[in-house]
């Protein structure tokens, strides 16, 4: 069967395809996931306006594959700056229409030749997996990726059970009543910020990471702060709680919220340090987001968050709050 020729070109966020890029995304996403909202424009807008900008803790780089000039693929690839110095992010898409005719394989191999140009030798990208069949796995295996990691995604179905949340707080009060409880949006206080840092930088090493081979990110206030305001930028707003011990930040959670459809929450990050652990600190600080969640966003319905099958104290408080299997996220790498 015969395929209409391609070619490949760079894009950077300002240009008259980037619109038709980003549909690429929304497209693939939509396929998958026709429950889910699409992720919005401005999301691939904003970290693409942040790649470019100088300073940053990391670089990349857009490609699109066209088809009788229509954007039909699109390759997103991540440097990180600060540290892993060897790694590149790969983030592909093909129009579901457009699929079968070679062009993630034209994109991957473009991805291949970047990152060797870069200087980087070692590619990681995720795969989202709804059910048996995802076509990201088979692609992936395909081209020899290795599948390092394997999460399951749950769902939590709003408004919560009232009783199984009162439930759930009381028996973590009793359990870390040593411990103060904090919350706040966006923004993480100044007296926490460089507590937080710490907790970004311990979530590379503690949190199961399977046979994925990256090192331990570097974190300090600055990448907080560069953190925070790519959420911004891009459309989110972010409830977190902590939990603070002699005036130490010892955990934290947030959960991220699109403001442009704020339909689906994620729930992001979540970590207590390893010597706070055993006071029921992440089921308290979960508990403490979703009632700010509920105060302010009543419109969100569902809840999302991953997590590896051997975290079993944080599957554990999932289950408890009524997160329910999504299907799953793997991570794979491939070395050049």
């Amino acid at each position: 069967m015969t395929h209409p020729a391609h070619r490949i070109v760079e894009l950077a966020p300002d240009d008259d395809l980037f619109p038709s890029w980003c549909q690429v995304w929304a497209a693939a996403g939509r396929d998958a996931r026709p429950d889910d909202p699409p992720r919005p424009a401005q999301e691939h807008l904003a970290l693409g306006r942040e790649l470019l900008a100088p300073g940053g803790s990391r670089d990349g780089t857009h490609r699109a594959v066209l088809v009788d000039g229509a954007v039909a693929g699109a390759l997103r690839l991540v440097l990180p700056l600060k540290d892993n110095p060897s790694l590149a992010v790969v983030d592909l898409a093909v129009h579901p229409a457009a699929r079968r005719r070679g062009l993630g394989s034209a994109l991957l191999a473009e991805a291949r030749a970047l990152a060797a140009a870069l200087g980087r030798t070692l590619l990681v990208g995720e795969v989202d997996e709804p059910g048996p069949g995802a076509p990201g796995r088979a692609f992936a295996e395909r081209h020899g990726w290795s599948c390092d990691l394997v999460e399951t995604r749950r769902e939590l179905a709003l408004p919560v059970d009232e009783d199984r949340l009162a439930a759930l707080e009381d028996a973590a009060a009793a359990a870390g009543a040593g411990y103060e409880l904090v919350t706040w949006r966006d923004r993480t206080p100044e007296p926490l910020l460089s507590d937080r840092a710490l907790l970004e930088r311990r979530m590379t090493t503690d949190a199961p990471h399977g046979d994925l081979p990256v090192g331990e990110e570097e974190w300090d206030g600055d990448r907080i702060r560069e953190h925070e305001g790519t959420h911004l930028a891009r459309g989110r707003t972010v409830l977190s709680a902590g939990a603070v011990a002699g005036g130490r930040l010892v955990g934290f959670t947030d959960l991220q919220i699109p403001l442009a459809q704020p339909v689906l929450a994620h729930q992001g990050g979540t970590l207590v340090l390893r010597e706070h652990r055993g006071h029921r600190l992440g089921a308290r600080m979960k508990a403490a987001v979703l009632r700010e969640l509920a105060a302010g966003f009543p419109e969100v319905r569902r809840v999302s968050t991953y997590n590896a099958e051997d975290n079993t104290p944080m599957v554990a408080v999932n289950e408890q709050l009524g997160f329910r299997p999504a299907g799953v996220l793997s991570s794979w790498s491939a070395r050049l």
